[in-house]
């Protein structure tokens, strides 16, 4: 039997955040688009959404994906219940690509 694999495709940024099931695939990417709807008040929605995708990629990298990115996933402005919202959705979404690609300095 062939598992199937869930994401949540940031599409603008082309993000792929891998998630362990498509029930939380589609409940973190609905908190990721009220976020971004509440605070951009649907201004940049046409160019940054949060859906739900099969992992695209090959299966080993899901499972390294979800080890490496879960502290990122946690630190995402929409999980964060104590942050001052970002000027520009944008420039945080892009802020979390940059450290995903070039590393982000731990505490």
């Amino acid at each position: 039997m062939n598992e199937r694999l869930w994401c949540v495709h940031i599409e603008g940024l082309e993000d792929f955040i891998a998630i362990t099931s498509q029930e939380a695939a589609e409940q973190e990417a609905a908190a990721i688009n009220a976020y971004i709807d509440r605070l951009e008040n649907g201004r940049c929605a046409a160019a940054v959404r949060a859906v739900v995708v099969e992992w695209p990629f090959a299966p080993g990298s899901h499972a390294r994906s979800l080890a490496q990115d879960w502290d990122d996933l946690q630190r995402m402005p929409h999980r964060r219940t104590d942050a001052h919202p970002p000027k520009s959705v944008l420039t945080s979404m892009t802020q979390r690509v940059k450290e995903l690609i070039w590393g982000s300095p731990r505490a």
